[in-house]
């Protein structure tokens, strides 16, 4: 028991240290030739977390929903709104 455990584990630490890559030899895959870009992606994620971070801050200070200008600017509006800071 403990010699196949033992070849086993030899066998297993050969295979994972081992500098020997089999591939598959086939083509490259395809090139994408498209029109993406990936800035937009980021700009409507950002924009949409911006929102949502933007209102859960706004509610735990105020206890006030985002009014829809402040929605619609990614909730830059609110960042920028002095009215929004409370006098300390």
């Amino acid at each position: 028991m403990k010699a196949s455990r033992f070849v086993a584990v030899t066998a297993s630490a050969m295979l994972a240290l081992s500098t020997v890559t089999a591939g598959a030899g086939g083509p490259p895959p395809p090139r994408h030739t498209g029109s993406f870009n990936p800035t937009v992606v980021w700009i409507i994620f950002g924009c949409a977390g911006s929102v949502v971070f933007t209102a859960i801050v706004k509610n735990a200070q105020q206890r006030q929903q985002l009014t829809a200008l402040e929605a619609q600017t990614c909730g830059l509006a609110y960042w920028f709104n002095p009215q929004n800071y409370r006098g300390g």
